[in-house]
């Protein structure tokens, strides 16, 4: 089978890095997927999941908090707003911030604003959901 490259890059670091079969991608418009060969393209990306076929068939998974896509001559570059792979997160954090900003939600003391506090649900989210698929 063909490969590709794939490249997922964070503010602070480069999270994976390494030619794998197959990506799918979580777009604006919805989930995209992408193999080799795959027409140049470049999306802006949702918080979600990245799910990706490495070349021994194992399947792998980072939570992306947005960013976009460049897709390209057999290489696939995400540059992230924030990522982790799955066996990174720590649950038990993500369940506390998820829990600080219901909190925050609900109108009880908190640092987060209303709009702070949807968009840290939604990571919390993405996060766990992408810890449990490892």
């Amino acid at each position: 089978m063909a490969t590709l490259q794939l490249s997922v890059v964070a503010p602070d670091r480069t999270v994976f890095e390494d030619t794998v079969q197959s990506v799918v991608l979580p777009g604006v418009e919805g989930y995209l997927g992408v193999q080799a060969n795959h027409e140049p393209l470049l999306v802006a990306l949702r918080p979600g999941i990245i799910e990706f076929l490495d070349s021994n068939n194992q399947r792998s998974h980072v939570a992306v908090s947005g960013g976009f896509v460049e897709i390209g001559e057999n290489k696939v570059t995400v540059l992230a707003q924030d990522a982790q792979r799955a066996g990174e997160i720590d649950v038990a954090e993500q369940e506390a911030r998820l829990e600080e900003a219901r909190r925050a939600l609900r109108g009880e003391s908190s640092s987060m604003t209303g709009e702070q506090a949807q968009e840290e649900i939604e990571r919390a989210m993405v996060r766990l959901r992408a810890a449990r698929l490892s």
